[in-house]
């Protein structure tokens, strides 16, 4: 059949356009792992073949193509996004997890690992999609035909799926910022039924929010994830398969979230005064229902933080979201066109102020 489409129409050639070459891609997997065509190379995406598709999940669900920041906000958090500090926040605190093994594998309190513990215990989810290494693990799904996803070695931070603590366990400590968590969920099938929990950073959060806004046809079915875990990230690095370099992402200038504000909780480091503690924030009433289990349980014991603590939380992500629109606007060469950012008007300037 001929094709009469021209090549610019075709989805990998509009992303390209509009967020690989302009330098914004954030490197979280969600196109990569999701089409046999594209691949993570060198620290970008690489296209591996042809693809005729003039719509596409690689356009339609990448974190910096157009994003309805509001829409997003009402569908995950009910209310309308205000661009103030942190996000919604139901309670911020401080947590670490009871158990011994957990808090001796963690950086800090162990808080996700604990949770995430408690949510497949409590059947709240049947699998966790988190970033471990590939160990010499054949690729399943559309990974096993991705030959650049099958060069990765030993070294490789990946999604995995988690169906049991030990599993979670061997995570621990994993380079999130490194990882494509998302192409483990895109390698599911359609047809799986399992109840999943996902952990990501903000971008990966900001593509998970962008489906459920609207639910792919070809793909797992959005209502069978039942958790987001947002960690916090000022700035993502990537690794090279097989290198033990690290890369700052210059993309990361132009993101606008530091806590994954569309999470159900988001999780941080308790910074230097609490280095072994988590600063927890819960934004959704799934977030409220896992915490309220885990604490009847036992498994994580909290702390109030600290009104200054919170105050450089609220700063911190204040700032991000200043630098990123600046840097948007530096780059678009227009106040009013933040590229990606479906932002107000009104919310816009008060950032730009």
């Amino acid at each position: 059949m001929e094709v009469t489409a021209s090549k610019e129409l075709f989805t990998p050639q509009k992303l390209r356009k509009v967020v690989i070459d302009e330098g914004l891609c954030p490197l979280c997997g969600g196109c990569a792992g999701g089409c046999p065509y594209l691949a993570q190379y060198k620290g970008g995406i690489v296209q591996l073949d042809c693809c005729t598709l003039s719509e596409g999940n690689c356009y339609q669900y990448c974190p910096r193509t157009y994003t309805d920041i509001d829409a997003v906000s009402q569908k995950i958090l009910g209310v309308p996004f205000n661009g103030d500090g942190i996000g919604v926040a139901r309670e911020v605190f401080l947590a670490r997890s009871t158990d011994a093994e957990i808090r001796q594998r963690s950086q800090d309190g162990g808080a996700v690992s604990a949770l995430l513990s408690v949510a497949l215990a409590e059947g709240i989810i049947d699998a966790a999609i988190v970033t471990g290494m590939s160990n010499g693990k054949t690729p399943v799904g559309l990974l096993a035909r991705n030959v650049v996803t099958k060069m990765s070695d030993d070294k490789t931070p990946v999604g995995l799926l988690a169906r049991e603590k030990e599993e979670l366990l061997q995570c621990i400590g994993a380079g999130y910022e490194t990882a494509r968590v998302l192409s483990a969920l895109n390698s599911i099938p359609k047809e799986s039924k399992e109840k999943l929990g996902i952990i990501g950073l903000p971008c990966q959060v900001a593509s998970l929010s962008k489906r459920k806004v609207s639910p792919p046809q070809n793909r797992v079915s959005m209502d069978s994830v039942k958790l987001v875990l947002g960690l916090f990230c000022a700035t993502k690095r990537w690794l090279e398969p097989g290198e033990d370099r690290q890369y700052i992402n210059r993309a990361c200038g132009y993101c606008w979230d530091l806590t994954a504000e569309f999470a159900d909780i988001s999780v941080g480091s308790g910074r230097a005064k609490f280095r072994d503690w988590n600063t927890v924030i819960v934004r959704t009433k799934t977030g409220s229902e896992l915490m309220d289990i885990a604490q009847a349980k036992g498994a994580l014991e909290t702390q109030p933080i600290p009104d200054e603590s919170l105050d450089f939380e609220k700063k911190a992500s204040l700032d991000k979201k200043k630098r990123a629109l600046k840097n948007i606007t530096a780059k678009s060469g227009d106040r009013n066109n933040l590229l990606y950012l479906g932002l107000s008007q009104a919310i816009a300037d008060k950032l730009l102020s």
